[in-house]
């Protein structure tokens, strides 16, 4: 079990934010997940350097973010998702 403690608040480390390029791909995410309407299926095909692991992970969270349930699938590599 984790050790728990109360500590200053002078003390604690400052909080890190997102770097600029996370800030911009989890924009780019949120985006893509606004632009799917209902009725519509948004795809998402891979780069060489992504996964479709990554990016229906990437597009999930987005919904998260947004507040919009996402349903994420892959077939043959490519990434479709419905936005509920």
């Amino acid at each position: 079990m984790a050790e728990f403690s109360v500590i200053k608040e002078s003390e604690a480390p400052k909080r890190t934010t997102y770097p600029n390029a996370i800030s911009k791909r989890m924009a780019t995410y949120e985006q893509y997940v606004a632009q799917v309407g209902k009725g519509k299926v948004g795809k998402l095909e891979p780069t060489q350097a992504e996964t479709p692991r990554a990016l229906a992970m990437r597009i999930s969270r987005a919904g998260s973010r947004t507040g919009k349930p996402v349903r994420a699938w892959v077939v043959d590599g490519v990434v479709y998702f419905a936005v509920a």
